[in-house]
C-alpha cells in the first residue's frame, strides 16, 4: 500500500489497456493502491488505449486545473470506398482549426453542436483504404466523431479502427505505467503535477493556513509572495514549504478560495 501522505493527494499516469472502461481503470488503480476514491481527467472508450491521469483522494479536487488540457492521439481509420491521398489530405485540412462537433449518441453530454479546436491533423500512412493519422486537439474533441465526419465530407464514409492517446498537456505516454504494473512508486505528489502545469502560485504566511483551510478568502495581509494574477485567474495557494492547501480565484479585491485540500 502506498504511503498515506502521498496517496491522499497523489496522481498516477496510467497506460490504459484495451477492453476496460475508464471507470474500470480508476477502480482497479484504487484497489491496487489502497485508495478509497479516484477520478480521471478524460474518458477513453473501452477499446481505446493510452494515457490516463488518475487523481487519488484529495487530488480529485484539482480537477478544475487538470481538465482542459490538449490531447494528442495516434489512430487508424478505414475508408469505405477508394479515395486518393490528395483528397484525403485536403479534407484533413478542412478539419484543422476550429470545427463544430455534435457529441455522439452514447456520450454523457448534451447533444448540441460545440466548437472545438483541432490544432494539428496529419496523415502519417496511407495504404489501400486504411489511413493512419496523428491529431493534436482541444480537450473534449471526439476523435471517433471526427473520423466519421471526415468520411461524410469525402462522401465515401469512414470509421475509426484504432486509437491511442499519447499525450495530455505536458504529460507523455512514455511516463505512464501499465495498469498491470502499477505500484505506490508510480504515485506522483499533486504538487509536482501542478508544477508541470505551471499553475500560478500564491504563497501564504503560516498563520493563514488554518483560516484558508476553513474557507477564508486569501487577503493581501496573508500573502508571503504571489505570482501576478489576472482577474478571474485560478491559482494554487501554497505553504512556504511548498504544500498546496487550496485552489483559489482572483476576484480583484481578494483571492476567493474555491477548493480546499485537507492535510
Amino acid at each position: 500500500m502506498a504511503d498515506s501522505s502521498v496517496l491522499k493527494k497523489g496522481v498516477v499516469l496510467i497506460d490504459k489497456p484495451a477492453g476496460m472502461t475508464s471507470f474500470d481503470v480508476v477502480e482497479k488503480a484504487c484497489k491496487l493502491l489502497g485508495a478509497r476514491r479516484g477520478g480521471h481527467t478524460g474518458t477513453l472508450d473501452p477499446n481505446v488505449t493510452g494515457l490516463m491521469l488518475v487523481a487519488l483522494e484529495e487530488a480529485r479536487k484539482a480537477m478544475p486545473v487538470l481538465f482542459g488540457m490538449d490531447k494528442v492521439y495516434i489512430g487508424k481509420m478505414l475508408l469505405h470506398q477508394d479515395v486518393d491521398r490528395v483528397a484525403l489530405e485536403s479534407t484533413f485540412k478542412k478539419f484543422t482549426g476550429e470545427i463544430l462537433q455534435m457529441p455522439p449518441v452514447k456520450s454523457r453530454v448534451a447533444r448540441v453542436e460545440r466548437k472545438r479546436t483541432v490544432r494539428s491533423l496529419k496523415l502519417t500512412k496511407f495504404e489501400g483504404r486504411e489511413a493512419e493519422f496523428h491529431v493534436v486537439c482541444e480537450a473534449g474533441t471526439y476523435i471517433r466523431k471526427l473520423v466519421h465526419d471526415i468520411g461524410q465530407s469525402l462522401a465515401s464514409g469512414a470509421h475509426m479502427t484504432e486509437l491511442r492517446r499519447t499525450k495530455i498537456g505536458p504529460f507523455d505516454i512514455s511516463e505512464a505505467v501499465h495498469l498491470s504494473r502499477l505500484t505506490e512508486k508510480n504515485v506522483m505528489p499533486l504538487e509536482k503535477i501542478l508544477e508541470r502545469l505551471k499553475l500560478k502560485k500564491v504563497i501564504v504566511k503560516d498563520d493563514a493556513i488554518a483560516k484558508i483551510r476553513n474557507g477564508s478568502p486569501v487577503f493581501s495581509d496573508m500573502i508571503e509572495k504571489s505570482d501576478s494574477l489576472a482577474e478571474n485567474e485560478m491559482a494554487g495557494v501554497f505553504t512556504k514549504s511548498g504544500e498546496i492547501i487550496a485552489l483559489a480565484k482572483n476576484t480583484g479585491d481578494k483571492i476567493k478560495t474555491e477548493r480546499v485540500f485537507l492535510p
